[in-house]
């Protein structure tokens, strides 16, 4: 540090003349407390120090006595490109500043010096501790890496290392201070060849190390460069690769077993019926845009099959498809379950908070199973929901925002439940923007077998047996009337696969309650009185050929259903007077 770096610059001088009174008015203004005294020809003759001018009145000198009378000829004059060390031990009051033509430039007294010197430590402290802090926030910043990291210097001593790299060694031992090609690593040979090329090349070096029980690691060594642009230090990270591998292993064997689940589901989609083949065509058409889509039918028919058909046809297939029931989930939980809370939103919440279904399902497509059984206070959350895109989690006050698409799923009426206000019109609406409708089993008799066949299939894979439907059975199939639909139907034909006692599945092996139902079909008799049996006969197969023309339509089809042919059941009609229109 040179001397004009800490004088005062420009001092303030008094001409030879002036009086003490002119003295301190000077120190009065400039806060100074000594000013360089000067001739006429503006060259410095001496210098005039409060403490000086404080003897002098105490002494007996006057307000007007001239100040070149009490002033110090004795000067102490110094270059300005003196260095500050060279004068910090001289045994000196004050100095004159000069620049190398001889002009005057600044002062320099011992109290300036003091000054000067004591602003100095206290900027060095403050420096100093800028420095720790920096420091300690790069040791927490290295310390908090997921990656092991090594500091090296130029002379290859270790300098420090955090907790990774001691959890990727599996050891406590710290390299601290020891030299790096001395320390026990399992891949030292590759961390010194890391080493070594950043201090050669001055850039970042890789390399790969393949351990034992499948480790992998990645090396890297970056430089800290000095200001020649020489490494002076070596940061080597080793990132562990095998969790990584691992995941990617693992999310391979997901997509595969994500393709088969596909693949599966697009099997179940089992019908033959030409009502079914409609309601099909029309979940692809609608799977394709975005809108809404409220699915109705009998407990049973397939509602969830539908939903997963329009996503897994639907520009969504690759988000998540979250299925909430509705009716399931006690009304306390469903509003929590449905859009999520915040962390202490109340007692027992989990103290992370949680997300929704509605929330879970951003990206793809959420189905609101037994829409019908949704209390109405949640009805007109789902509503704004639905017109806001977006929701509020329990406790919170930030919104979230949703890119989902709503499928609702209900086997009731829900016109009928508006009425009875049961239900919110105005959410209908919002919901019924395409309707699709599944006819129950009873009203598609040609998908019975063909679902009947894949279930036999399907069960007969799984508990490893060879069963088969006898002709009597299939006849049976066709004619119940299946109130469960395909649930019933799926549950009948495990129970007979798993409980026969023959592979062929025959009639004696139906429960009870198949027959029951059968019995207590609108079609049963009722008997007033002994009428002949030729009468009664004619009686029930009139019924059961009206009945038969009224559900099948089709000649054939009620042929098919009554087990005779076609040309058998018009000439039967034409007797009983029953008239038949294609």
């Amino acid at each position: 540090m040179k001397v004009k770096q800490v004088m005062l610059e420009d001092p303030r001088t008094l001409h030879r003349s002036k009086t003490l009174r002119d003295a301190c008015e000077v120190y009065k203004q400039t806060k100074v407390n000594c000013s360089p005294i000067v001739d006429d020809d503006n060259n410095v003759v001496g210098i005039l120090t409060v403490f000086q001018l404080l003897d002098a009145l105490e002494a007996g000198a006057t307000f007007e006595t001239r100040v070149d009378e009490i002033m110090d000829s004795h000067l102490q004059i110094i270059d300005e490109d003196t260095c500050f060390s060279e004068i910090c031990h001289k045994p000196i009051d004050r100095l004159l500043i000069f620049n190398k033509k001889r002009k005057l430039t600044g002062v320099l007294t011992r109290i300036d010096l003091i000054n000067k010197v004591h602003k100095a430590l206290e900027n060095t402290e403050d420096k100093l501790a800028e420095a720790f802090e920096d420091n300690k926030k790069l040791r927490s910043i290295i310390e908090a890496s997921y990656d092991g990291i090594i500091v090296v210097d130029s002379q290859g001593v270790v300098q420090m290392a955090n907790s990774s790299y001691f959890r990727l060694q599996n050891s406590s031992y710290d390299p601290a201070g020891k030299l790096l090609r001395k320390i026990p690593l399992e891949c030292r040979r590759q961390v010194l060849q890391v080493y070594q090329g950043v201090m050669r090349q001055g850039k970042v070096v890789f390399a790969q190390y393949q351990g034992k029980n499948l480790i992998e690691l990645a090396i890297t060594g970056s430089p800290i460069l000095d200001e020649q642009n020489h490494p002076i230090y070596v940061v080597i990270g080793l990132r562990d690769y095998t969790e990584l591998n691992q995941l990617k292993l693992q999310s391979a064997r997901y997509s595969e077993e994500l393709k088969s689940l596909r693949s599966k589901d697009q099997k179940d989609l089992i019908f033959q019926d030409a009502a079914m083949e409609s309601v099909v065509q029309k979940a692809l058409r609608v799977a394709e845009v975005n809108s809404t889509v409220l699915i109705t039918g009998e407990s049973g028919v397939g509602k969830e099959v539908i939903a997963r058909t329009i996503h897994r046809n639907s520009p969504r297939a690759e988000g998540p498809f979250i299925e909430i029931n509705c009716g399931a989930i006690p009304e306390h939980l469903l509003e929590s379950e449905l859009f999520g809370y915040e962390k202490g939103a109340f007692t027992g919440a989990n103290k992370e908070g949680k997300p929704g279904m509605m929330e879970l399902a951003n990206g793809g497509t959420l189905l609101l199973d037994e829409i019908g059984d949704l209390p109405l206070n949640l009805q007109v959350k789902l509503l704004r929901a639905l017109q806001e895109q977006e929701i509020y989690r329990i406790g919170g006050r930030t919104p979230v925002k949703l890119d989902v698409r709503i499928l609702a799923a209900t086997n009731k009426d829900l016109e009928q439940m508006i009425t009875e206000k049961k239900f919110r019109e105005d959410l209908f609406y919002r919901l019924n923007v395409v309707p699709i409708h599944i006819p129950p089993l009873r009203e598609r008799k040609s998908d019975i077998l063909p679902l009947a066949m894949h279930f036999l299939e399907k069960f007969n894979h799984k508990y490893h047996y060879h069963r088969h439907f006898s002709s009597e059975i299939c006849k049976l199939f066709e004619q119940y009337s299946w109130p469960g639909n395909i649930r019933e139907l799926a549950n009948l034909v495990e129970r007979l696969v798993i409980m026969s006692d023959q592979d062929a599945i025959c009639p004696d092996q139906l429960p009870p309650t198949f027959f029951s139902e059968q019995c207590t079909s609108p079609l049963q008799i009722s008997i007033d009185k002994i009428i002949p049996l030729k009468e009664a006969r004619e009686q029930l197969e009139s019924k059961l050929i009206i009945k038969a023309f009224k559900e099948y339509g089709s000649l054939r089809r009620a042929g098919d259903a009554l087990g005779i042919a076609h040309s058998t059941l018009l000439r039967k009609a034409r007797s009983l007077g029953i008239s038949y229109e294609e």
